[in-house]
């Protein structure tokens, strides 16, 4: 029988606090190559994991014996945090667009939630969306019966693209209904547009719901057909929303921001997943016009689906 003394598990916990402080500083680091490459950056997108693995490493360098493995730890637990950092800050420093007091009138409540194609909790589900009362409710991978308990607990006008797999439901019947097809590829982004009356507010709303980043091509055609379709289009009073399975460090979200021409109105809010108990990837995001202003952004309860729902509320800038 193998038995391990002390010393033993010390040299065996530093090493093991080695190997992760490398991985946490290899990553981060390989990561800052995101600015040229798609392949690197996917590793963008794991930036609060380098992180915790950083600090994990540095907690263990401050109470190991003094040595090589100790000036190790310190060393890779450092470039591990400052790497991340790099990555993760400009997003936490980014600032907000103006926001309207609770008060204002004419507010307008938007919810996004990608169900995951799990009917679970249905009614759950549809009670809450029901008595959260949105003006506009956009949903990615809903199947029929989720769609079916929204209707019975919710009277809306439901916008259905080819699959409806992404849906858009809105208070009164849109006056225009656009069903884009999904690009050279065929594979994404699943897009659904709703343009209503200038009498219901002249808003526009975009659900789409992007593949996942590691498929990189893909990831890439997902955007340039977001903005192919959304560039012709006025700004003002748009609101684009979905499960862009990308997160706010990462380069190319940074590039379609700037590119969008509209406000992200989430900042570094974890939505995914609910699996773990504690999310934390910021991948579901809400982004609006500079005629909106934002009165709130939240995160809804976890209902079943692997995605948390979020919730804003915005106002016209303008009346």
């Amino acid at each position: 029988m193998l038995v391990l003394d002390k010393s033993s598990i010390r040299f065996a916990l530093r090493g093991l606090m080695v190997l992760l402080g490398t991985f946490a500083a290899a990553g981060a680091l390989l990561a800052q190559g995101g600015r040229f490459s798609g392949h690197l950056d996917v590793l963008t997108h794991f930036a609060l994991i380098y992180l915790a693995a950083a600090a994990v490493v540095l907690i263990g360098a401050m109470v190991a014996a003094p040595g090589r493995a100790k000036l190790a730890m310190a060393l890779l637990g450092g470039v591990a945090a400052a790497a991340s950092l790099a990555l993760i800050l400009p997003e936490l420093m980014r600032p907000s667009p103006p926001h309207a007091p609770a008060t204002a009138a004419r507010q307008i409540k938007v919810i996004q939630f990608n169900v995951s194609r799990r009917d679970a909790r249905l009614e759950e589900r549809a009670r809450w969306i029901a008595k959260q009362d949105p003006d506009f409710l956009i949903l990615e991978e809903s199947t029929p019966a989720m769609r079916a308990a929204v209707l019975a607990h919710l009277p809306r006008h439901m916008s259905c693209g080819m699959t409806c797999e992404t849906v858009i439901f809105t208070r009164t019947a849109p006056e225009k209904v656009d069903r884009p097809r999904r690009g050279r590829y065929g594979l994404g982004p699943a897009i659904a547009i709703v343009h209503m009356a200038p009498e219901d507010g002249g808003y526009i709303l975009v659900g789409t719901h992007y593949t996942w980043p590691t498929n990189v091509r893909n990831h890439r055609e997902n955007t340039d057909r977001m903005l192919q379709l959304i560039d012709p289009l006025p700004k003002g009073r748009m609101i684009v929303t979905g499960d862009f399975n990308s997160t706010p460090w990462s380069f190319a979200r940074a590039r379609e921001d700037v590119r969008n021409g509209l406000e992200r109105r989430t900042k570094a809010l974890p939505s995914w997943p609910t699996t773990v108990g504690v999310p934390f990837l910021p991948i579901d995001h809400v982004y609006a016009g500079a005629d909106l202003r934002t009165v709130s952004v939240e995160r809804g309860p976890n209902l079943g689906s692997d995605h948390y729902p979020i919730v804003a509320v915005l106002t016209p800038a303008s009346h």
